[in-house]
């Protein structure tokens, strides 16, 4: 087990202990930033099936740092301390800003990117909105120095996850401005400006850490006057974390094979974010969201039972990603894939249900590769008791029974839509 699998699993019980605490702050204190939950369990949906595609190796890595530290070191290896890590963790900060920033003026980039900012509302779960599908992993083409350098590896594996993790605290509406801190760390008043699509807010302050903005032109202050609104300003109206991640890149292929001419198939994907051959914007023309119009955002209006069933189901599946990360070296390569495209599987089935259109493909996949553990890996469950396995089973078939149900063709209005407490009144 890496370094970064060793966070996460320390990581996950803290980060589920503060979204709990901001949901009850929410609703108890105000103001509510827990009024559409279907998209808090996309947006916790969305950091599983990053931390289940990284597990499994899914992505193009440009280059390792093991290999360049291995090859290209120049002298001895540096040693170890504590102003070592300090060092690491500033560059490794540093060169964060201009990854982030340069995700945010490239339309391919913006692609990997885009779904962190995909949520029209902002509350903890935002935080765990990430690239799952990783097409090009260049971020550690900006750690070239410290391997030339002879910074050891375990301090990167150490540094990096610190880093990353240390960015989930301020995606939050319930925390103001934090006075002298403002000009040094980024604090939640910050991020909520860069999460904004109100035209003075886009592509500003894009600090991780440390408030790199001020130095370099990027920093905009949170207004009283101007409240932020969240989103991007072409949504993508979906809560399954991977259509929401196919949706730009789909635009991006669809518009380089379909534009006239063969310069412009190239620009779809080098150009500045947004840019587009004019024949295809033509063709397709962006539906924009006014920032200014509460009422556009984005919401099914789903039952209660279904929003319960949802947090249910997450819960299982964040459990067997757990057991299986926590268990990699002890399980076999087949036990351990099959675990975690069934945790992928139900993440797609859950977030369909969510859209009351659910995926029989995905729920059916989900079954066959329970079943397929169950007959030919059985001590993968023995672990956990007598009880995992009969758990995982009753939620597949739960969750097929349910998705059939809600695929009957009924429509909001009808009545049999009523009888599954489906209408546009009784939305959460």
């Amino acid at each position: 087990m890496n370094a970064f699998e060793v966070a996460v699993l320390f990581a996950i019980p803290g980060f589920l202990g503060l979204i709990v605490l901001e949901f009850a702050w929410s609703k108890l204190k105000g103001p509510d930033t827990w009024q559409h939950q279907a998209d808090a369990v996309s947006s916790i949906s969305s950091g599983l099936t990053y931390l289940v595609l990284r597990t499994l190796g899914f992505g193009v890595l440009v280059i390792s740092y093991d290999w360049v530290a291995e090859q290209f070191t120049v002298g001895k290896p540096v040693v170890a301390g504590a102003w070592l890590y300090a060092l690491v963790f500033v560059w490794k900060d540093f060169t964060s800003y201009w990854v982030h920033r340069w995700a945010h003026a490239n339309s391919f980039l913006w692609a990997m990117h885009l779904i962190h900012h995909s949520s029209e509302e902002f509350n903890l779960p935002v935080a765990l909105r990430q690239n799952a599908l990783n097409w090009f992993s260049y971020g550690g083409l900006m750690l070239l120095p410290l391997a030339l350098l002879g910074v050891p590896t375990e301090v990167v594996a150490v540094v990096l996850p610190v880093q990353f993790f240390m960015q989930f605290w301020y995606h939050t509406q319930h925390v103001g401005k934090l006075g002298p801190l403002e000009y040094v760390l980024v604090t939640p008043s910050q991020h909520r400006v860069h999460h904004a699509i109100n035209p003075i807010y886009i592509d500003k302050n894009f600090g991780q850490i440390f408030c790199w903005d001020r130095l370099f032109g990027t920093f905009q202050e949170e207004l009283p006057e101007e409240p932020p609104a969240y989103g991007i300003t072409t949504p993508v109206r979906h809560y399954n974390p991977l259509m929401i991640e196919l949706n730009y890149m789909g635009r991006l292929l669809r518009d380089a094979l379909s534009t006239k001419r063969w310069r412009d198939r190239l620009g779809v994907f080098l150009s500045r974010t947004g840019w587009r051959p004019e024949d295809v914007s033509q063709r397709w023309p962006d539906r924009k969201l006014d920032y200014r119009d509460p009422a556009q955002k984005f919401r099914r209006p789903q039952p209660l039972w279904l929003i319960a069933w949802a947090w249910l189901q997450f819960a299982v599946l964040l459990l067997t990603a757990a057991y299986a990360l926590a268990n990699l070296e002890l399980l076999s390569v087949s036990a351990k894939t099959g675990l975690l495209l069934a945790a992928l599987a139900g993440v797609v089935a859950n977030s369909q249900q969510l859209m009351l259109s659910p995926s029989l493909l995905a729920e059916l996949l989900r079954v066959a590769l329970i079943s397929a553990i169950a007959v030919n890996e059985a001590l993968v469950f023995s672990h956990w008791g007598p009880w995992l396995l009969p758990l995982q089973l009753a939620l597949c078939l739960s969750s097929l029974a349910i998705s059939w149900r809600l695929r009957s063709p009924v429509t909001q209005a009808s009545p049999e839509a009523e009888s599954l407490g489906i209408s546009p009144g009784r939305g959460v």
